[in-house]
């Protein structure tokens, strides 16, 4: 059967595949220990986290997850520190390696990833993964939200073929739009190379036939719509 989306799709289907199969063959994505004192050349690395309510506009994207929004919010009468962190992961040396992101109970914000495709830095799925398991355990990650997503393939990409695959959809607009498996957008969206930075990140975290993403969601968000957001939803196999 000809495929939909041909750049994208053969590379959303065999990572779909791996994160569902424990004996699906040739995954090159192993577990990774990846941790602070395992950096190659850790002087070269900035590591800093801080801890940091959530703005309005990330706090809105997950009502209604089934996640406890009421603590992420704070509350004057009764002042606690937030259970959120940003957590920053740079290499400026001898080329730019680089996780920015927002790390809550049960959700990852990330906001910025950088990676040469010729250096033998960790790959930015493994930093992600690192940064998570510093605060919360792996396990309870259910949502990965890639924002402002400005990879030269993945946005023209999303604008100029997935949404037109439905009828009366605008781009620039606030209303979500889900993407299931196993239909053929799910699967160009996974073949991203945003996508595949989430495919590699549960393959790292959890080893294949563990988890998987359930089903893509995409908004835009900021003034004039103009930041492409993308959600995964994560559950067991």
């Amino acid at each position: 059967m000809a495929l939909k989306y041909p750049q994208f799709e053969p590379h959303g289907d065999r990572l779909i595949r791996w994160m569902e199969n424990a004996n699906e063959p040739d995954c090159p994505v192993s577990i990774t220990t990846l941790n602070p004192g395992s950096l190659p050349k850790p002087m070269d690395w900035y590591i800093e986290h801080e801890t940091k309510w959530l703005e309005p506009e990330l706090i809105s994207s997950i009502v209604g997850l089934g996640l406890s929004v009421g603590e992420l919010i704070p509350n004057d009468l009764e002042p606690t520190e937030s259970p959120c962190v940003r957590h920053s992961i740079i290499k400026t040396r001898n080329g730019v390696t680089a996780f920015v992101g927002t790390i809550g109970p049960g959700v990852l914000f990330v906001y910025s990833i950088r990676r040469s495709r010729v250096t033998i830095d960790p790959y930015v799925s493994e930093l992600a993964k690192m940064a998570y398991e510093m605060h919360y355990p792996l396990d309870g990650l259910k949502y990965i939200f890639m924002n402002d997503i400005q990879e030269p393939s993945t946005e023209p990409f999303i604008e100029e073929e997935i949404y037109p695959s439905r009828e009366g959809v605008k781009y620039r607009s606030a209303e979500l739009q889900t993407w299931d498996y196993p239909s053929p957008e799910f699967r160009a969206i996974m073949g991203t190379p945003i996508g595949k930075v989430v495919g590699s990140f549960i393959l790292g975290a959890f080893g294949q036939g563990v988890k998987r993403v359930a089903r893509i969601v995409t908004f835009q968000s900021g003034e004039d719509f103009h930041k492409l957001d993308i959600r995964f939803d994560i559950e067991n196999v």
